[in-house]
């Protein structure tokens, strides 16, 4: 038996045989101690348990043919038969039981226990029909609540891949291209570069279906990504990095920093014939992770709205994971330069 239909089953017994303690009780005060407990509880409780299987078939009747736009006469139609059924049905079972229960001295004529029936009977009949349309309702909202959100849980798992697969083939292009740049003039960097992309793809195809990665692994990630550009650059390219070791298992977005810092190489270093220094934080403070990439470059370039698919795109993934729980701030520092910072909370791998 299904779980929903053994639910229903308990609640709509629990129901009546709480409403024939309640009719009992009624029903002596009603004749004021004149009739037995005995017989009292035996008639009432009778009474009240015959509706038990006719409400299920209400509940059934109501499931098949609810009364809606589109089939409001029929359900009716359907509904008043049921009624009307099951009337006469109480009616018989009155007559039949009615020797060992004991509701009548002389049992009446079949008219006479049908007119009994339908005017005791009617309305409770139809007040189950409104109490079936009202819990068929409400688990119908509850399934369409349900299927809503695993819709938008689905849809925000499509809009992360499609940032994902955003992020990965634009970090693939720009070290190609870089790597095009040095090959005819110094081979033995090209080959160095080329080395250090497999073990970037690498990482890059081996946490592909993962939303989050330990921020070590992100770190040496940004190590090998700045190994490939310090070759293209060479000296102009000054690195800094600034990571609290005991944070290496702190889970951060895939691919959130590694987009930040090739955006400070193309905007802050790569333009300028000066070095130009590009730095990346990472620390803790009550419970929350503070990441920082900054540069010394023309703040105004990389801070401008639509530069890089790596700050919208970073932005959006932080929103899907963290929704308000994050802040990501792009800041022009006071004597020049840029710098990203990331409030998240801090999460570590165990505990992930």
């Amino acid at each position: 038996m299904q779980r929903q239909t053994l639910l229903t089953w308990t609640w709509v017994s629990a129901w009546w045989l709480l409403t024939g303690l309640i009719w009992t009780g009624q029903m002596h005060e009603a004749f004021s101690g004149q009739v037995g407990w005995p017989h009292l509880f035996r008639t009432e409780m009778a009474k009240a348990l015959l509706w038990i299987p006719f409400t299920l078939l209400l509940f059934r009747c109501v499931d098949r043919h609810p009364i809606e736009r589109g089939a409001l006469l029929r359900s009716i139609g359907w509904l008043s038969l049921s009624v009307a059924a099951i009337i006469a049905a109480r009616a018989a079972c009155t007559a039949a039981l009615n020797p060992w229960v004991g509701w009548y001295a002389q049992l009446p004529g079949w008219t006479a226990l049908l007119r009994t029936s339908f005017l005791g009977n009617l309305l409770t009949a139809w007040m189950i029909v409104g109490v079936a349309h009202a819990l068929l309702f409400a688990r119908r909202d509850r399934l369409r609540q349900r299927q809503q959100a695993e819709l938008q849980s689905q849809l925000s798992q499509a809009r992360y891949e499609a940032l994902a697969a955003r992020l990965d083939p634009h970090f693939l292009f720009n070290a190609l291209h870089s790597i095009s740049e040095v090959m005819h003039r110094d081979v033995a960097a090209a080959d160095r570069m080329v080395v250090g992309l497999g073990g970037l793809l690498r990482q890059s195809i081996e946490g592909a279906s993962d939303q989050q990665a330990t921020l070590g692994d992100q770190i040496e990630l940004i190590e090998d990504y700045v190994g490939i550009e310090q070759v293209r650059l060479g000296p102009r390219l000054r690195f800094q990095l600034d990571v609290d070791e005991s944070l290496a298992s702190a889970m951060v977005p895939r691919l959130l920093l590694q987009p930040l810092v090739e955006n400070a190489i193309r905007y802050a270093v790569a333009p300028r014939v000066q070095p130009g220094s590009i730095r990346v934080a990472a620390h803790s403070r009550e419970h929350r992770l503070l990441l920082e990439v900054c540069d010394d470059g023309d703040g105004a370039a990389a801070a401008a709205p639509g530069q890089g698919v790596g700050l919208a795109g970073a932005r959006a993934r932080l929103q899907y994971l963290y929704g308000e729980d994050f802040t990501f701030d792009v800041l022009a520092l006071p004597g020049g330069g840029t710098c990203v910072r990331i409030d998240l909370p801090l999460r570590s791998m165990a505990a992930a």
